[in-house]
Order: structure tokens, then C-alpha cells, then sequence
């Protein structure tokens, strides 16, 4: 665990707890290689590179079998079954909220003007696997998704030995009536989400966290799809002051902690008073759980505005507030992925069931995005309706820009409805 000094820098702090999460080792020439080998050869380069990368030999045809999914789903123990079924209905009620629908107004001259919403055809979903069992994944990916109207949902994950997917990810799929899943990971999923192959269909949009690989293949295919987000190391940065329960705050450290590859956590001291108990509490938990502390901090904060405004400027995924009369600081918050008010609110809560999305901006990209929502499955169309009086009331305004801007063409559309 490190300590780090208050400076009324913020900028130099945030730069230097940034330095915790390195930038990737460059894989842009690789992933370029695999993104145009899918695009050219489909489903042949996808097999290839499955076998040299995750030494998994694919079938012709590697869909997963629905039928092999539903035995995964009644082979769950009771008691995550169960959890599985709460966490979705949680997370559903959540993005239920989201949705937009359309809308209609009726402008001062007389034109009708509004958006239908709009959901995507196709929606790829890239759910981390390897070694790794992420059912949370499917469920935080699916279910906006699903609430959005989305007609067919892709997911892809990477195979285990023998060429299936994660149990729990099969699992989750066949409980929301997921049924195309596919064995494959890294950049070759991208890819063939992103342009469709023999087997895979191609999507109108790929969400989802990965490795470097994946990530730099969702930079290289954006614009011939739409992506989500580029996802980076997960963080959390904690606001806490004296009533800080140091025993909880090293747990909710260590949670983010452990996700490795890069991945910090941040003590903002408000007061110095926790340091040195926190220190205490978080080295023994690692020492219980094998945890490297590495990339753990603690920051001495003079006083609450000063950790607000290391919070706004470092914008982290993950903010935690353990301090009195913590909803009161929640007006004060600009930049942050998910807010967790109070010291009962940890992020782990969020991370499974509580109901908000876990695929949340990181890297500092808080500043100028957001969770997974509906949103990003769906598309706003404008609609615009004008009767004879409307253009009438419209035709000069609208032909005098036209003609300043040199669009005679548009001035003449304009002024033959008032004819």
C-alpha cells in the first residue's frame, strides 16, 4: 500500500495514481493482423487463431448448443440459481427506468416535430472468460439490452478445453433466453461480431469489457459498428472520513485490487486519521486472500472539498463515499462511473445485484461518458411533419440561409411549397 502526499496539484496526484495502470504493452499490430484476417476469411481465420491462442480446435459450425446451455442452467446449485434470478430482476427493474420512448411537438409555426426510438437489429456481446466465469456478465450486457427491444443477442466468450464456454456464462444465457452463443474471445470475436461471418451474425453494435486485445479491437472496428466504450483496468477510489470503518474500507480496497492486470484502488483520507489503521487492515486481509497491495493508495485529504475535487479530476469507475452525512456530497460529484453513497453501499453489491450496470467507464473516461444503458442499443429518429401553413410560415427563413450559404437548390425545395 502506498501513501501518497495531498498536493493542491490535483492534476500531479491523479497523473501519479494513474501511473498505477500503465497503458497496455503495444498490441495494436497484432490485433490489426487478426481483424483483417476475420474480415478477408471469416470464419476460417476465426478457427485459426481460436487453435494458436486459446489452443481450442473449433467446429464447422461452433455455436453453442441451447440445449447443452439449458442443462448448464439446471445443473446450477440452488442458491446461485436463485442468485442469478434476483440479480436479473434487479438489474431489469434498473434499466427499466432508462428507457426513452418517443415523443411528438408542435413548434410555433405550425410544424409537428419528434423522435421514435428506435432498437437496434443486431447487439454483440463480448463476456470475458479464459480462465474465468463471469455469469455477472451476461446478465449486465443482456438485460439492457433486452429492455431496449433488441430483436437477436450475440454473445461471445472465450472456449475453455474442449471448445464450450464457461458454465455460469452458458448458464445465464440459457436464463434469459439468450440462444446465440459462441465459443470465441479476444480480438477474432471482435472481429467477427463487427463484420459477421458464415456462423457469426454480424451486430450493430458490440459491448462488453476485455483484455488489451479486445479493447484495441473494438478501437480498430468502431464505425463499421458501433462500441460501447474502450475498457481499461477496473479502479475505485474511496472518500472516507473518521467514521470510516477501517476493517470495510481495506475489504472494498482489495475488491478492486484483486481484479489485477493494472487494476487500483485509492483511499481518499479525508482528516489523515485512517491511514495507519487501513494500512493494518488491508495487509492482513491480503495476506488471508493472496492479494498483491501494490496497487493500493491513500491519499491525506486537508478536508472533504478537497477529496471532491480529486475525485472530479481523477474520475474513477468506482466511488465510494464512507463519511457522515454522505448523500449530502452526492450534488458535488461530476465525474464518476457509479456513486455508492454510505459506508453499507460497497461495490461489490453493485458489481452482482443491487440493480445499476457493472460495465462502467474507466481510465478517466468518467469526465465524458457512462454506464452500459439502453441507450446504447437503441437509435433516436427524427420525425418531422409540415402541412401546407407550416412550410408557408418556414419557406423564407429557411430559403434566406439557404441562399447565404450558397444552396439555391434547398431555397427553391423550400420556396415551391408555398406555391
Amino acid at each position: 500500500m502506498r501513501e501518497l502526499p495531498w498536493s493542491d496539484d490535483v492534476g500531479a496526484t491523479v497523473a501519479a495514481l494513474r501511473a498505477f495502470a500503465p497503458p497496455a504493452a503495444a498490441v495494436r499490430t497484432a490485433v490489426t493482423k487478426i481483424v483483417e484476417d476475420v474480415r478477408v476469411r471469416g470464419d476460417a481465420a476465426v478457427r485459426e487463431h481460436s487453435r494458436r491462442l486459446d489452443g481450442v480446435a473449433l467446429a464447422a459450425d461452433y455455436r453453442a448448443s441451447p440445449e447443452r446451455m439449458r442443462e448448464r442452467l439446471a445443473a446450477l446449485a440452488p442458491e446461485l440459481r436463485a442468485a442469478l434470478g434476483l440479480a436479473a430482476a434487479n438489474i431489469r427493474a434498473y434499466h427499466r427506468g432508462e428507457a426513452a420512448g418517443p415523443w411528438r411537438e408542435t413548434l410555433p409555426q405550425g410544424q409537428v416535430v419528434g423522435q421514435e426510438i428506435v432498437p437496434l437489429a443486431v447487439a454483440g456481446l463480448y463476456v470475458p472468460g479464459g480462465l474465468a466465469n463471469y455469469p455477472s456478465s451476461v446478465l449486465m450486457t443482456a438485460i439492457p439490452a433486452q429492455t431496449a427491444g433488441v430483436a437477436r443477442i450475440v454473445v461471445c466468450s472465450p472456449p475453455r478445453e474442449g471448445g464450450g464456454v464457461a458454465d455460469g456464462v452458458a448458464a445465464a444465457c440459457a436464463l434469459l433466453g439468450v440462444d446465440d452463443l459462441y465459443p470465441i474471445g479476444g480480438a477474432q470475436a471482435v472481429a467477427a461480431m463487427a463484420f459477421g461471418t458464415a456462423v457469426v451474425p454480424r451486430c450493430d453494435v458490440i459491448v462488453g469489457p476485455g483484455n488489451a486485445y479486445v479493447t484495441e479491437a473494438k478501437r480498430q472496428v468502431a464505425g463499421e459498428v458501433a462500441i460501447d466504450g474502450l475498457a481499461g483496468p477496473s479502479e475505485v477510489l474511496i472518500i472516507a472520513d473518521q467514521t470510516g470503518e477501517p476493517s470495510w474500507l481495506a475489504a472494498d480496497l482489495l475488491a478492486q485490487a484483486e481484479h489485477g492486470s493494472g487494476a487500483m484502488a485509492c483511499l481518499a483520507d479525508v482528516g489523515g486519521t485512517l491511514d495507519a489503521p487501513v494500512a493494518v487492515a488491508v495487509s492482513e486481509l491480503a495476506a488471508e486472500l493472496g492479494i498483491a497491495t501494490d496497487n493500493v493508495a491513500v491519499v491525506a485529504c486537508p478536508d472533504r472539498a478537497a477529496a471532491v475535487a480529486l475525485s472530479n479530476a481523477f474520475a474513477p469507475e468506482h466511488l465510494e463515499l464512507h463519511c457522515a452525512d454522505a448523500r449530502a456530497l452526492v450534488p458535488a460529484i461530476r465525474n464518476a462511473g457509479a456513486v455508492f453513497v454510505g459506508p453499507h453501499a460497497a461495490t461489490a453489491f453493485a458489481d452482482y445485484a443491487a440493480g445499476s450496470n457493472h460495465v462502467l467507464p474507466t481510465g478517466g473516461s468518467a469526465r465524458f461518458s457512462q454506464g452500459l444503458s439502453v441507450a446504447a442499443f437503441q437509435k433516436r429518429m427524427a420525425v418531422v411533419e409540415l402541412d401546407a401553413a407550416a412550410a408557408a410560415a418556414l419557406a423564407a427563413p429557411v430559403a434566406a440561409i439557404a441562399e447565404e450559404e450558397g444552396l439555391r437548390a434547398h431555397a427553391r425545395s423550400a420556396r415551391l411549397r408555398t406555391q
